[in-house]
């Protein structure tokens, strides 16, 4: 049976763990501040020789992330590596294994904030609305300025087409201002629905853990610790790469019970998941 065990903070299980992937959106910061006692407790962890890679569902690079993390106050005293979805979509268009429609001269619509490029506007791509285009990016939905199925409405000629659609942003629901709102994973189910040909990037998938497990020097899955705020991307991707997991009920876990949470759960009969309110030592 699957089960949560609840632990008040990482200075309880740190000793059994050498390395932590740890979630961004929803487990450091709201997008908005800082969670109070999440770098204290990356940096204690690290005090104590462990390694901390930063895992993040955005469509932009690590690097970019990098950039903002800083505005919250994390720094490389917090993490040795971040890794995104970004970094692995940008890395499958780099070696040509989405077609020609993702290489350079490619017409491409992004999908996002207006006005972003989310890193890719050095890949040479001619841009283009969704219905000429030969690929499109999905980073990010546009919620909460505006409404997600507007955005499917958006798409959807071109996905019935079968214009190929790389999801950088696979998260299914995000943290706003305005509460809880669909994310650009949302949009790429309802898509697919239509028949959308897609190349998804990021948790829960296993290329994204090979690449952060690679960045941490190849540890064994049994002492890594994978931490975050989502059951369908955290907790199954930690699921899917065998690695313990820890939720947190910050982020989109906020006001989420147990008896709601525990059918959202990946199955796992021979250890529990861990449950702390808020990233802390």
């Amino acid at each position: 049976m699957t089960t949560l065990q609840t632990i008040n903070g990482l200075a309880e299980v740190a000793e059994n763990y050498g390395v932590l992937l740890v979630d961004q959106f929803g487990t450091l910061h709201d997008g908005q501040t800082a969670y109070p006692h999440a770098a204290e407790a990356l940096e204690r962890y690290r005090a104590t020789g462990g390694k901390v890679v930063v895992l993040s569902n955005s469509a932009k690079s690590g690097e970019d992330n990098r950039e903002r993390l800083k505005g919250f106050g994390f720094d490389e005293r917090h993490f040795d590596a971040v890794v995104t979805s970004g970094d692995a979509a940008q890395a499958a268009m780099r070696a040509g294994s989405l077609g020609p429609a993702f290489q350079a001269g490619g017409k491409i619509h992004i999908s996002g904030k207006l006005g972003a490029d989310y890193g890719f506007g050095s890949f040479g791509f001619t841009t283009a609305w969704p219905d000429d285009a030969d690929g499109i990016i999905l980073a990010a939905c546009q919620e909460p300025d505006r409404n997600w199925r507007q955005q499917i409405r958006d798409l959807l000629g071109a996905a019935r087409r079968g214009v190929p659609i790389a999801v950088c942003n696979p998260d299914l629901e995000m943290l706003t201002p305005k509460g809880v709102r669909p994310s650009a994973g949302a949009i790429a189910l309802e898509l697919e629905r239509s028949g959308a040909i897609l190349h998804t990037f990021g948790k829960p998938h296993i290329d994204i853990y090979r690449t952060a497990l690679a960045a941490a020097g190849n540890p064994p899955p049994s002492a890594v610790l994978a931490i975050g705020d989502s059951p369908e991307h955290d907790l199954q991707g930690a699921a899917n790469a065998a690695l313990d997991g820890a939720l947190v009920r910050t982020g989109i876990m906020i006001g989420q019970d147990d008896a709601a949470l525990l059918p959202r759960l990946p199955k796992r009969a021979d250890r529990p998941w861990l449950s702390l309110a808020e990233l802390r030592w």
